[in-house]
């Protein structure tokens, strides 16, 4: 890929940035008096308002289906087995698109992948929502995570039209948007689960009917709306001599490896074990193609998919690994407290969704607290340290839930988690495009969530096996020994087991020499052994935490880049 010709009002880089300088030592005020005047008027509304709609139909087609795939397995429950892809169909194509649209969309145009992603979007949805089997639902979930993938390059697009020091209110706005989807989908859906809308165990397709349609308004908005800023292209280049400038090669190896190593680490444990060939050899092989992708980009170009303008300043190579450490933080703890919702307070659809407001809406209000914060202050630092100790404080909080705990006592350790997480998301964002080349911001921004999406896949498979080992090795054996104590024969002990590790609680009861005071024993001690294997989960993130909070000491000053420079307009 070649380099696009520098825009008109130039790009701060680096520590200059800290002197006041660009790197060609022009002064900042002088980049801002070549800046046209930016104007708040009807044109920028109505286009920010078609991204926060591509953005808000994206973040709850991610959260709807992972909040209803228990309900889904009762439907299928023949193909139960499948269960894990329901997520993994829409995290994997978030990793691996994500890594490249950037760029491409920066070479290309910005509108056409939007529009493309809204139209998979609808066709997964609606996919998933006739679904006669488990894998149909899975199959639609692959079009929608492709879809939702591309509805997130909303993100840098709602960046890039505004001043630069108006970026962190609007970080901090998105974050109201996603919120919102947070809040209300996993409540909205309940209501149509528990009230089987459209008939018995039925109720689950009607939040991908809803998503459908949030993927069609989003679709219409921008198409009528959204009209970017012609991308950069003073030689008058043809589509297709800008196809020609696509770092094709770096494509490949970052889609090949990244699928192989993300499937790899789903299969692992899962129908396979770690050890089989067919784990290792995908994830081998995954691994030896981002090697190779790395020393590609590194020697091979300069121009490649990580263009190294992107590493002249310190902030955005620190972003890109607070990402990763945060995605292990958040999309394992995010993972993890659904489950333990269901698993220690209540299995009902709505009151499920309830627990979940405390971390959902305080997510709200970490972000756009932290970005009017850093609106007034200019600085990020001390809202990305505060962000993370949040993080840190509440997932050291999170060992003591148990079953007997009051909702109040489960509010106080969610909302802090979701502050932080709320808060630590939007200003890292604004930090990673403060500091990227004006004509990179997609690439950057995208990058930045594809890293983020990695670390997200390798912690829900680090905490996954913390929790299984657990649960093998501590929680089954304190089954057994309740359940001899109550009185079950020894040799039932091993049947009944044996219907615990495979989900077949119902039948629990029609197993010879179960009484009432066995499943008594049973139920109390299954409820408080899940609390102890949770709380080692929270056990392995809280380090994880804490040397993300160690990190961010080290984010540059971000002042000298809140300025009034706009990195791409609209078309007025």
């Amino acid at each position: 890929m070649s380099s696009p010709p520098a825009e008109k009002t130039g790009v701060v880089h680096a520590e200059d940035a800290e002197h006041g300088l660009s790197g060609n030592t022009t002064p900042l005020e002088a980049i801002d008096d070549a800046t046209d005047e930016f104007r708040w008027d009807l044109t920028i509304y109505l286009n920010l308002l078609a991204l926060m709609m591509a953005y808000f139909a994206a973040t709850w087609s991610l959260l709807i289906p992972t909040s209803c795939i228990h309900f889904i397995v009762e439907k299928f429950p023949t193909e139960g087995r499948l269960a894990a892809w329901i997520a993994a169909s829409t995290t994997i194509p978030i990793c691996v698109i994500q890594a490249f649209v950037g760029d491409m969309s920066d070479i290309l145009g910005r509108k056409p992948f939007l529009l493309v992603g809204m139209v998979l979007g609808v066709a997964g949805s609606l996919v998933s929502s006739r679904a006669t089997s488990l894998i149909m639902v899975v199959g639609g979930q692959v079009l929608n995570g492709c879809g939702l993938t591309l509805g997130y390059l909303a993100i840098p697009l709602f960046t890039e039209v505004v001043p630069k020091d108006k970026r962190p209110a609007i970080q901090g706005f998105s974050g109201i948007v996603a919120g919102v989807a947070s809040l209300l989908g996993p409540i909205i859906q309940g209501v149509f689960i528990e009230e089987h809308v459209g008939g018995l165990l039925e109720g689950w397709r009607v939040g991908f009917y809803i998503s459908a349609a949030l993927y069609a308004i989003a679709f219409v908005l921008l198409t009528l709306f959204y009209h970017p800023a012609a991308r950069p292209n003073q030689a008058g280049e043809s589509t297709t001599a800008k196809l020609m400038h696509i770092d094709w090669l770096g494509i490949f190896l970052v889609a090949a490896g990244l699928v192989l190593f993300l499937v790899g680490l789903q299969y692992g444990g899962n129908p396979y074990p770690w050890t089989s060939a067919t784990v290792l050899s995908t994830m081998i092989i995954g691994i030896v193609l981002l090697i190779i992708l790395g020393a590609w980009e590194w020697k091979g170009t300069t121009t490649g998919l990580f263009t190294h303008a992107l590493f002249d300043h310190r902030n955005f190579a620190l972003g890109l690994v607070l990402n990763f450490v945060s995605g292990i933080i958040l999309f394992g703890g995010q993972a993890y407290l659904p489950q333990e919702i269901a698993a220690l307070f209540t299995t009902n659809a709505t009151m499920a969704g309830v627990y979940n407001i405390p971390f959902n809406l305080m997510s709200i209000v970490g972000g756009f607290g932290g970005g009017i914060l850093m609106s007034i202050t200019k600085e990020a630092k001390g809202i990305v340290v505060g962000s993370f100790v949040l993080l840190l404080i509440g997932s050291g909080l999170m060992p003591v839930m148990k079953p007997s705990i009051n909702f109040a006592a489960w509010c106080f350790p969610t909302g802090l988690l979701g502050c932080g997480v709320g808060a630590q998301a939007a200003i890292i964002t604004v930090v990673m495009s403060l500091c990227t080349p004006n004509q990179y911001i997609a690439t950057a921004l995208t990058l930045g969530a594809s890293v983020r999406a990695l670390g997200g896949s390798i912690g829900v498979v680090i905490f996954g096996q913390i929790f299984n080992s657990k649960v093998t090795n501590m929680l089954y054996p304190k089954i057994g020994r309740a359940i001899s104590t109550a009185g079950l024969p020894p040799a039932r002990a091993e049947q009944f087991l044996m219907a615990v590790a495979s989900g077949r609680t119902d039948e629990l009861a029609e197993i010879p020499g179960v009484t009432g005071r066995v499943l008594e024993a049973f139920q109390s001690t299954y409820v408080a052994g899940l609390a102890e294997c949770y709380r080692y989960v929270w056990y392995a993130i809280t380090p994880f935490c804490a040397a993300a909070l160690v990190l961010s000491f080290f984010v540059l000053s971000t002042k000298a880049q809140m300025t009034r420079q706009v990195a791409a307009g609209v078309q007025r």
